[in-house]
């Protein structure tokens, strides 16, 4: 008995489609990238900055990162009324991207070296001196220090000669003469076609000499 070649086909789409549907209604087919087989909302990783995506939300960084959400909008300049559940790409801007916000969270993350103050270590136990309670000062929860000598997405040039970066180095890195000192990197290198992380990756290098 001979099967209809056009009946045969149809057979073996409706099955191919069947298995389909039939996977993700199981919750173990997804080809999104967004969710897990399970149906859990893919996560960036807290130990790799690099694993966010501009799909995720703010809530997911927020939440990951251990980063209150008026800290990220504060530092991005972004309406204090965002909803958390905003996407990233949806956010982009002069002032903000998935870059600038993986630069920023990378930088927090980093340990804060103390510096050698040269005074000699005693062996006698100090006698330990008890402040007056009004006048400690007691950090804000949201308060953060950026470290210091960083290339970020508010960088001006008056900052690169401020921190001792020669002015020819700088004109080689970004092909031209030197725009007004007040002028922010990445706003020069979007209204001149240039993308800025080449430049900032350069300039880093060239700043991170001067530390």
């Amino acid at each position: 008995m001979r099967i209809n070649p056009f009946i045969f086909g149809i057979a073996v789409i409706v099955i191919f489609l069947g298995v389909i549907l039939s996977f993700q209604a199981a919750g173990i087919w997804s080809v999104s990238g967004k969710v897990t087989s399970g149906g859990q909302a893919v996560q960036p990783s807290a130990e790799d900055v690099n694993t966010i995506k501009g799909w995720m939300t703010l809530e997911q960084i927020s939440t990951v990162y251990n980063v209150p959400l008026a800290d990220i909008l504060a530092q991005f300049s972004l309406p204090a009324d965002t909803p958390a559940s905003t996407a990233i790409k949806d956010l982009e801007s002069d002032t903000f991207s998935a870059e600038d916000l993986r630069a920023w969270l990378e930088s927090r993350m980093q340990p804060v070296e103390s510096e050698a103050t040269g005074v000699p270590v005693s062996d006698a136990t100090p006698t330990p001196v008890v402040l007056p309670t009004e006048i400690v000062a007691t950090p804000l929860a949201t308060e953060h220090v950026a470290p210091e000598k960083t290339i970020t997405g508010k960088t001006t040039f008056q900052d690169l000669l401020d921190w001792n970066v020669p002015e020819e180095t700088i004109r080689q890195i970004i092909g031209g003469d030197l725009p007004a000192l007040t002028t922010v990197i990445k706003d020069y290198a979007t209204q001149n076609g240039l993308e800025f992380a080449p430049i900032k990756t350069a300039i880093q290098a060239e700043v991170d000499k001067t530390k």
